[in-house]
């Protein structure tokens, strides 16, 4: 039987990952490889990368024309029905979907780029949800999957596949919501379980004579585990929405959806412990060294006393990487009462400018509002209230599955509701936690302690 591609693509990081082990047992040996964990390295490398170039390319391509040969099937379908003519492209097809004007929202959509997106969503939410017949129609003509499973109960209504429209509008609105997601570098993920790469040092550079050796050295490169983990979130919905307010239903349910998970991230990412409340996650709070976290100058222990020079002192402590965005990540209140203070203090602001606003930045560098940081502008000893750096070069977001959706109409029986439970699988890791400058691309401002 011929492997799917992401059952190759799970070979290949395991034989990556054997590969790297018998590396990181000679460097916590202090030693170089012997001559046959070099031969076992060389074989895992060479395995992983003939399975890249050959199986793996091959079962992208035949993938792609089931997928295709599918596609021409569902267009087939479609055109002995009468949905569309004979001889339309697929992309012609895609678009024939027409948005009845009753079900079009009044208002400017913010979760979707047009109607016709959140049109088919809708119906997909309200065949699953709901139980429609109409929708479950135009979701059987155009192509689309409605879960038939039971769930609790005599309920019949099991919940949706989310479909295209929706995940691409939960992505972007995750993204624009979440400043985690949005700063860190995201990377799909095969399996549960990856390794991504990441660089630990240069090559050295030495000078020599005209007829001296080169002395020789290795980048070196490590790894960085995610381990995808299940983010949930639990909404609820009234049961007598109907198919008139079909576009307003999906602009409603993506929305919450998308910032329910997105401010989960967020917590995860700057304020996680590790313990289950975050998923296990250890995030830039609890992560970062000690070496790359700046103390504010004694006395200063709020966001209404900090000096310019804390700032610049953590400015001071970011070393500079060719290619980095660093950019300050704090609360709203914390920038007002701190950052904004000073720089009105400084002089030279303008009516026009206090009226309008300035753009955010500060000492050089963009100000980009976290509002899962701490929000407290009194007295905060001890507390780390912002960081400057490249987010992207610190941390990574692994996404294994993207949304599924659950429906139960017996949680909220009482209050006529019905709830939609939300699931997705992520991965964080913090892996530059700046014990050494090369490990550093984001510092921290933690205040005085007295």
């Amino acid at each position: 039987m011929l492997k799917s591609s992401n059952e190759i693509r799970d070979e290949i990081s395991e034989l990556r990952i054997k590969a790297q082990a018998i590396v990181d047992v000679a460097k916590s040996e202090e030693r170089e490889l012997s001559d046959d964990e070099q031969k076992s390295f060389d074989q895992f490398a060479d395995q992983a990368d003939n399975l890249e170039s050959g199986k793996l390319q091959n079962a992208i391509k035949r993938e792609d024309l089931e997928a295709k040969a599918r596609q021409a099937s569902k267009l087939q379908a479609r055109v002995e029905r009468g949905d569309i003519a004979f001889g339309d492209a697929p992309e012609v097809a895609a678009k024939q979907v027409v948005v009845p004007a009753r079900a079009q929202s009044s208002r400017a959509l913010r979760c979707y780029d047009n109607q016709r997106d959140a049109y088919v969503a809708g119906n997909v939410i309200l065949a699953g949800l709901f139980g429609s017949e109409s929708a479950a129609r135009f979701c059987d003509s155009h192509g689309l999957k409605i879960r038939n499973s039971q769930n609790e109960g005599s309920n019949a209504k099991g919940g949706f596949l989310v479909p295209d429209e929706m995940e691409r509008s939960l992505v972007r609105l995750r993204e624009e919501r979440g400043v985690f997601p949005r700063y860190a570098r995201n990377y799909p993920m095969a399996s549960d379980s990856v390794f991504v790469p990441r660089d630990i040092a240069d090559v050295s550079a030495y000078w020599v004579g005209e007829e001296s050796a080169i002395t020789e050295s290795d980048k070196d490169i490590g790894g960085a585990e995610l381990i995808a983990k299940k983010i949930a979130c639990l909404t609820k919905v009234s049961s007598e929405l109907d198919e008139d307010s079909v576009v307003d239903v999906a602009e409603m349910i993506t929305r919450s959806m998308a910032y329910a998970m997105a401010d989960k991230i967020d917590e995860a990412g700057f304020n996680g412990d590790g313990s289950s409340a975050y998923g296990g996650v250890t995030g830039l709070k609890n992560a970062l060294n000690a070496a790359a976290i700046q103390d504010a100058v004694s006395g200063n222990v709020g966001a209404s006393t900090l000096d310019l020079a804390d700032f610049e002192n953590v400015a001071g402590l970011l070393p500079q990487y060719a290619g980095a965005n660093p950019v300050w990540f704090v609360h709203s209140s914390v920038y007002y009462a701190s950052m904004c203070r000073l720089m009105n203090a400084a002089g030279g602001t303008s009516g026009t400018e206090i009226a309008n606003g300035t753009e955010r930045r500060f000492l050089g560098f963009p100000v980009v509002f976290a509002q899962v940081l701490p929000s407290e502008t009194g007295a905060a000893a001890s507390s780390i209230l912002c960081y400057l750096g490249d987010l992207g070069l610190a941390a990574t977001i692994g996404n294994r599955r993207s949304v599924s959706t659950q429906v139960s109409v017996d949680r909220y029986f009482e209050n006529d509701l019905i709830g939609i439970k939300c699931t997705e699988r992520v991965a964080i890791n913090v892996h530059e936690r700046g014990d050494t400058i090369r490990t550093r691309p984001i510092v921290a401002l933690k205040t005085a302690a007295s």
